[in-house]
């Protein structure tokens, strides 16, 4: 039953804005324009306070009125949202340097001499390398060369003493 009568008293509530300020009070049925009338007078340095009142459908006296933005507290989001959208655009403009400087540290004249220092050093040891493995191979042929002889020389020693 108490959920009956909380939407009763809901439907019969009417919402408005007013917009308060030292020399006047004006009311409006549609929030968005007592946004735009507050913006506008903020604007020029008044102290204004946006309320949303809740009227009595059947006698149209204020059941309630609750402040929702004063000048002091639009100040206060606006510079907010100046220093979030500034810190963004310096987060933005960081990123962009730290993705060109790469690209400028690629071109300098120290970095292409490191690197042609590593190729050649890459390629000395390269032919260190092939130096040494066929020095293997040669010294392994001649090694195979000289037993092969060697054992060419008892067949031919068997084969004379034979004969």
């Amino acid at each position: 039953m108490s959920s009956n009568h909380e939407s009763n008293s809901s439907v019969e509530n009417i919402k408005s804005w007013e917009i308060e300020s030292p020399s006047s009070i004006e009311e409006f049925d549609d929030y968005s324009k007592a946004l735009d009338l507050f913006n506008i007078k903020s604007d020029q340095d008044e102290d204004i306070i946006l309320y949303e009142v809740q009227k009595s459908k059947i006698n149209g006296s204020v059941i309630k009125r609750i402040p929702i933005l004063n000048t002091k507290q639009s100040k206060k989001r606006k510079e907010e949202l100046e220093k979030k959208r500034l810190a963004q655009n310096s987060n933005v403009q960081q990123q962009q340097q730290q993705k060109q400087a790469p690209t400028q540290h690629k071109n300098k004249p120290q970095d292409i001499k490191y690197r042609i220092v590593i190729l050649v050093i890459i390629i000395v040891a390269f032919l260190i390398l092939l130096y040494v493995l066929s020095q293997l191979v040669i010294s392994s042929d001649t090694l195979n060369a000289h037993f092969s002889l060697d054992h060419q020389l008892k067949k031919s020693s068997d084969f004379s003493s034979i004969a």
